[in-house]
């Protein structure tokens, strides 16, 4: 009778643990598959900020330029004042 009731509980837990172990790999595979995509997404924004780049640069010389000068006058107004 015990015997019976050992065996059925360690069936449901064998069982319980087997969802479990497919649940498991079914979250690896989809964890898997959005890291694939996010890669693919990060590789064509590269690509496409890369071209535009090549295309046309004046604008991020520009930005760096006046970033350079902006960061240079506040240092500037901070060593000024002691």
């Amino acid at each position: 009778m015990q015997d019976t009731y050992i065996r059925e509980k360690q069936n449901e837990n064998n069982k319980t643990i087997e969802k479990g172990e497919e649940k498991l790999k079914e979250a690896n595979w989809d964890i898997q598959k959005q890291l694939k995509q996010g890669q693919e997404q990060v590789h064509q924004l590269i690509s496409q900020a890369d071209k535009q780049l090549h295309e046309n640069p004046w604008p991020v010389v520009a930005g760096v330029a006046v970033s350079c000068l902006f960061l240079g006058f506040i240092v500037g107004t901070g060593r000024s004042r002691n």
